[in-house]
């Protein structure tokens, strides 16, 4: 039972480090200097080493998470390589859909920024594994599909498929994936000297500040300035 409340009190304390992140309550012991993602090595630091590998992997997870919401894809790329590792040696694992769909969109964006093969060979791999699972949401695939496309340099019609997963985000309700896929849409059009960026922008600024991140509509403000 005390292993139970002590794992449960360490997620919950994991989620709260993630929400404050994205909050920008700076003002937090945990957040100084706002580099939450040094004490979350910390924690995985001290977990791996005393064998916690399942609850390495989920704070893997959550903070890779929030890494990619913020555009630190280094950070995102560090800590998602250590997740896979420590998965290697589990037959439980945490949120597998939700990983492999982020999992996707960090490979793309690392794809993009490096040019390296083995991000293009990771976002298809873990694309495949999104796509297999018959209760994934179409807005997935839709933003998936968008950005290989543009990942590949085929970009003809990015701007009707980003569209087209916004729309289908905005449906499944989730106001967070609906943010990220304007957001996309926005570095797309930045990226061709569309003006429509902005539009985008100021889509996905509004909608981190629905789903409360104001943390990250003030970076995203700063980003697209």
């Amino acid at each position: 039972i005390e292993y139970k409340h002590t794992w449960a009190r360490n997620v919950i304390n994991v989620l709260r480090i993630a929400a404050l992140t994205l909050i920008n309550f700076s003002d937090d012991p945990l957040q100084h200097s706002n580099d939450f993602l040094a004490d979350g090595k910390k924690l995985l630091k001290k977990d791996i080493e005393e064998s916690g590998r399942f609850k390495a992997s989920v704070y893997c997870f959550f903070f890779s998470f929030v890494a990619y919401i913020f555009c630190n894809y280094d950070y995102a790329r560090d800590l998602t390589k250590t997740r896979w590792k420590i998965e290697k040696g589990l037959h439980l694992r945490y949120m597998v859909n939700e990983a492999s769909y982020f999992d996707a969109l960090l490979s793309i964006a690392l794809a993009q920024r490096t040019k390296e093969d083995e991000w293009q060979k990771h976002a298809l791999e873990c694309y495949e594994k999104v796509r297999r699972n018959i209760d994934v949401m179409p807005h997935r695939i839709l933003i998936m599909e968008t950005e290989m496309d543009v990942m590949m340099g085929q970009t003809k019609d990015a701007i009707g498929n980003y569209d087209k997963a916004i729309n289908a985000a905005k449906e499944s309700e989730l106001i967070h994936e609906e943010a990220i896929a304007n957001e996309r849409a926005g570095d797309f059009c930045l990226s061709q000297g569309d003006v429509r960026a902005s539009n985008y922008y100021g889509k996905a600024y509004n909608l981190y500040l629905q789903w409360g991140a104001e943390g990250k509509a003030d970076n995203l403000k700063k980003k697209s300035l």
